[in-house]
C-alpha cells in the first residue's frame, strides 16, 4: 500500500518542479528582455542630474568672476537656466554643454580658466538637468535645441558681436555637433569625448559592461529610449553631423584611457571631418580612466590647447 502511494507521488512532484522551472524561465526572460531594458530607458530619459552633482553649490563668484543668471527658451518650449559671463579680450563666447546626469557645474572649472584668458562663457543646464525645465533626456538629439537656443540668446541679447563657440563633454559634445551641423552661427566646436552614434554607443556599452551583443537587448534599449524620448535614433548620429559642419574648425578631444568613449572614436570623427581647420587632442594620464576626465588629467594643457586652437582658427586677439 505504501509503495503504491510513493509511486504515485513521485511523478506529481516532478510535474510541479517542471512547472516551477518553466515559470522561473519565463520570469527571467521577461525581466532580461523586457523589464530591465525598459527600466534602463527610464533611467536614461528621466533621471536628470545625479544627487552628488545636485549637492554642488559653486558658482563663478567662487572663482572671483562676476556673472549673470539668465534664462532663455528653446524652440520646443523648454526653459533653460544658465550663467553668462561677458568676454574680455577675445571677443568670443563659449557655450558649455555638460554630459548626461551632470549639470553646468561639470564644466565650471575649465570655463573659469578660459574666462581668465579673455573668453566669455555661457554655462547652461540641459533640459531635464539642474535648474532647467523638465523634458525627457534624449542623449543629444533634442539637447541640440538647447545649444541652438543658447546661440540665439548670445546673438540676439548677450553678445551680438562675439564669435560663438561650443565646448561639450560626452552627450554635450554630441549635442554640440548636431547643433553645429544645422546652425551656421556656431563658428567652431570643441568636442570632448563625443560618441559616434546612438546605436554604436548602446552596442559599445553593452559589450563593455555586460559582454553582450547589441541584439536583442541593445535593440530593445534603443526602442524604449526612442519611444520615451520621441525621436528617431538613426538621426542621433555625430559622425554624420561632422560631415555637415563643413570647413568650420573642430577640435576633437579624448582621454587616452577612457574605455567608454575611447580615443578611436575621436580619431574616427576627425577622419570624417572635411574641415582643413580640424585638430585632434588625445590626453594621457591616470584621470582619463574615468570617462570625460581629459581636463582633470591635464587642466593646463587642456586650456592651453583649446585657447591656442580658438585663437588660430578664429583669428582673435591673443
Amino acid at each position: 500500500m505504501s509503495e503504491a502511494k510513493s509511486g504515485s507521488t513521485r511523478p506529481r512532484w516532478r510535474k510541479w518542479l517542471k512547472r516551477i522551472l518553466i515559470s522561473l524561465a519565463i520570469i527571467i526572460v521577461v525581466l532580461v528582455f523586457g523589464v530591465l531594458p525598459y527600466l534602463f530607458s527610464v533611467l536614461v530619459t528621466s533621471a536628470g542630474t545625479r544627487p552628488m552633482d545636485r549637492a554642488l553649490t559653486e558658482t563663478p563668484a567662487d572663482y572671483g568672476l562676476e556673472f549673470k543668471d539668465v534664462e532663455f527658451r528653446t524652440s520646443d518650449g523648454i526653459v533653460i537656466s544658465a550663467w553668462f559671463i561677458p568676454s574680455k579680450s577675445k571677443q568670443t563666447t563659449i557655450v558649455y554643454s555638460h554630459g548626461l546626469f551632470r549639470s553646468r557645474r561639470e564644466l565650471l572649472d575649465r570655463a573659469m580658466n578660459l574666462c581668465k584668458r579673455g573668453y566669455g562663457a555661457l554655462l547652461y543646464d540641459e533640459r531635464n538637468h539642474g535648474s532647467s525645465g523638465h523634458a525627457r533626456s534624449t542623449l543629444g538629439y533634442f539637447e541640440r535645441l538647447d545649444v541652438e537656443a543658447a546661440v540665439r540668446y548670445i546673438r540676439e541679447a548677450a553678445a551680438p558681436q562675439d564669435h560663438i563657440v561650443t565646448l561639450g563633454v560626452s552627450m554635450g559634445a554630441t549635442a554640440d555637433l548636431l547643433a553645429a551641423a544645422e546652425t551656421p552661427q556656431i563658428e567652431a566646436v570643441v568636442a570632448d569625448s563625443s560618441f559616434l552614434s546612438f546605436d554604436d554607443t548602446v552596442a559599445h556599452h553593452l559589450k563593455l559592461f555586460f559582454r553582450l551583443p547589441r541584439f536583442p537587448i541593445g535593440s530593445e534599449i534603443e526602442f524604449f529610449i526612442e519611444k520615451r524620448g520621441h525621436f528617431d535614433g538613426d538621426k542621433l548620429n555625430a559622425l554624420e553631423a561632422v560631415k555637415r559642419i563643413g570647413d568650420r574648425p573642430i577640435l576633437f578631444i579624448a582621454g587616452e584611457h577612457d574605455r567608454r568613449m575611447p580615443p578611436d572614436i575621436a580619431r574616427t570623427l576627425y577622419d570624417a571631418s572635411s574641415s582643413p581647420r580640424r585638430d585632434l587632442l588625445i590626453i594621457d594620464g591616470e584621470a582619463t580612466k574615468i570617462h570625460g576626465h581629459a581636463y582633470m588629467a591635464e587642466p593646463d594643457l587642456y586650456v592651453d590647447r583649446v585657447s591656442a586652437f580658438l585663437d588660430s582658427r578664429l583669428g582673435v586677439a591673443k
